[in-house]
């Protein structure tokens, strides 16, 4: 090919492993190039060449330029001539950049990574459409990709991203306020359920209740106080869900080792009676304290509290035989405490129980979240799920997780915002982990993980999974980026602050789809976790436009700066309406605060709270 190919910049000066060195035409007047009507800039971060090698080319991203210190007339430069020899002012030397080789392309298939290196010498082409139309190529062929925008380098290139890459590899998508992360998660999710995968299976952890009015009908809502006229559903999680450690912290707070293993061997004693009331009662050998089985947590309460308030006749040894009757039965259903005779101060009858636990305090604890109405989704769940004294169910967790994942719609979306923030990661985390494990158990049967595979998605994700945690969420989180991707199971993690996420979780993530990010703490973070940048890529973080971002990984055949789509409808987060909202709005009035103090009490944001279209989005933190 002749030097006066108009695509020619320079030649290859040296090699280094992937980077190479090129020294750029002497007598290229512009870095603007005009190759059949286009312009192109030489020399641009992040800007595409290539190097053809026969019949093969090379390709190549650009990640440093720059010019020779060397003064005109030198004999000491690199090259051994002086690129500038006129008397107009211009920078010194010869004009130079650095690139990375990153894939080949023979014909029109690319395939990534590099089977030979150029040399010295070798001429270094512009990346015109066409050639970038063979490195994108590869959705064409491929089947189950989705296009999210546009390559940000070309005009008319779809950026489309690799749905086995987004899923089944874990992804992580970052960045700052009003960076776009709203928006891109809503256009992932619209492209996902716009039927061109007919059984796609994605569900979305929502903390500030904003997915729901984008998705429209292509999603399935629960939130604790359902919207039931636009067809939301009430959120349940039956607390004998939770495995026994969680729920003890829930309920009764810290316990010494041996209340501990005594509460713990009752619960197991009562899952062990109530699961003979199963359809399918399971072999008692196998049962744990942590089994998912239906038991009566009230009842639980009552025995306890009994235990604590229990006197006897007598001092010695103290048989069941020998205990005072109560003065005043209890109940277990209204939480009522039985009465018995008082303990005597002396050494006379009615005796205390010597085996007492002194555990009023954890017990008043209980009592008083059995009895919060913010709980009331997780100890008095409907839908046939809170268990009656015996221990027995009207449904079970095959119709909740019916409910969840198996409707006709291809999203599921889980508006937390109205939970109680002191329990959102253990709430969140026994969610995910019986939505897990159910399709674990399933993986030979068509609803299981590989059959049909989940995408969990979590927005806010440095809340649930923060470096250092110990939560239900925490645990569950790392246990599906550890090992998820063999049963079926996708994650993907949505944040604004990556240097919160924990470390080995964030490092399970074959893909990154980064937004603008200004944090030097963040930035670091992700350019650790990157899986593939190329040399340099995360710099370009802070200078990204809104919606604009730089994907990595296994979504796409090559690194690429991405411009998101606006999505067909915008999600409660995004940014209010300026400057409109100040200029031609009317001035609300002043009466509708009487209105918010009374949501703010009702822990409602509907606009009528004697209405049943409440939201229930929970107020923000103080």
């Amino acid at each position: 090919m002749p030097l006066t190919d108009p695509t020619f910049v320079g030649q290859v000066a040296s090699v280094t492993g992937a980077v190479v060195r090129v020294r750029l035409r002497e007598d290229m007047p512009s870095t603007l190039v005009m190759i059949s009507g286009e312009s192109y800039r030489v020399g641009q971060i992040g800007g595409f060449f290539r190097v053809p090698l026969g019949y093969t080319n090379l390709y190549a991203v650009c990640t440093q330029v720059g010019a020779d210190a060397a003064p005109p007339g030198s004999a000491e430069q690199e090259f051994g001539v002086v690129l500038e020899t006129d008397s107009r002012p211009r920078l010194s030397g010869y004009r130079w950049m650095t690139i990375v080789l990153f894939g080949e392309g023979l014909g029109g298939d690319f395939e990534r990574g590099v089977g030979q290196y150029p040399t010295v010498g070798d001429e270094v082409h512009l990346v015109t459409n066409d050639d970038l139309k063979v490195i994108y190529g590869w959705s064409k062929e491929e089947r189950g990709t989705i296009s999210v925008g546009q390559i940000a380098a070309a005009s008319g290139i779809s950026a489309d991203l690799s749905v086995p890459g987004l899923v089944s590899r874990h992804s992580a998508v970052i960045g700052s306020t009003g960076a776009g992360k709203s928006n891109l998660v809503t256009v992932l999710l619209e492209t996902v359920s716009d039927g061109s995968l007919p059984n796609a299976r994605a569900i979305v952890i929502d903390p500030h209740g904003e997915y729901a009015t984008a998705l429209g009908d292509q999603a399935r809502v629960f939130r604790i106080r359902p919207n039931e006229a636009v067809g939301e559903k009430p959120l349940w999680v039956p607390f004998w869900a939770l495995p026994f450690f969680e729920l003890q912290e829930l309920t009764l707070g810290g316990l010494q080792p041996n209340h501990e293993a005594a509460i713990r061997d009752k619960v197991l004693d009562m899952k062990l009676e109530a699961a003979k009331n199963l359809n399918i009662p399971p072999l008692p050998e196998t049962l744990t304290a942590d089994s998912p089985v239906p038991f009566s947590i009230k009842q639980l309460w009552y025995e306890l509290d009994k235990f604590e308030r229990l006197t006897f006749k007598t001092s010695g040894n103290q048989r069941k035989a020998d205990a005072n009757d109560p003065e005043e039965a209890g109940d277990a259903v209204q939480l009522k405490s039985a009465r018995y005779p008082a303990a005597s101060p002396y050494n006379q009858p009615p005796y205390k129980n010597s085996r007492k636990r002194n555990i009023e305090r954890q017990l008043d604890l209980m009592r008083s979240r059995l009895k919060d109405a913010r709980f009331s989704f997780l100890f008095t769940p409907g839908g046939g799920l809170e268990p009656t004294v015996e221990g027995t169910v009207q449904s079970d967790l095959d119709s909740l997780l019916r409910d969840w994942v198996g409707h006709d719609r291809p999203i599921t979306i889980f508006d937390v915002s109205g939970l109680p923030s002191e329990v959102l990661p253990t709430i969140v985390g026994t969610m995910l982990r019986v939505v897990y494990d159910m399709l674990f158990w399933a993986q030979d049967l068509p609803i299981g993980g590989r059959q049909q595979p989940l995408l969990v998605v979590i927005d806010e994700a440095h809340r649930f999974v923060p470096e250092g945690g110990e939560t239900s969420a925490h645990r569950t989180l790392s246990r599906i980026a550890k090992e998820g991707r063999k049963y079926g199971a996708g994650l993907m993690l949505v944040t604004q602050r990556p240097s919160e996420i924990d470390s080995a979780v964030l490092s399970q993530c074959g893909s990154l789809l980064a937004l603008r990010l200004t944090n030097s703490a963040d930035r670091t973070k992700v350019a650790a976790a990157a899986p593939d940048d190329l040399g340099g890529l995360i710099e370009q973080l802070p200078s990204l436009r809104t919606g604009e971002g730089i994907f990595l990984g296994e979504v796409m055949p090559i690194p690429s700066r991405v411009r998101v789509r606006k999505a067909r409808q915008k999600p409660v987060g995004d940014d209010p309406k300026l400057p409109e909202a100040w200029q031609t709005a009317p001035r609300p009035d002043g009466q509708l605060y009487s209105q918010a103090l009374a949501n703010w009490r009702s822990q409602s944001a509907s606009a009528n709270i004697n209405s049943n279209r409440s939201t229930g989005r929970k107020a923000p933190d103080a």
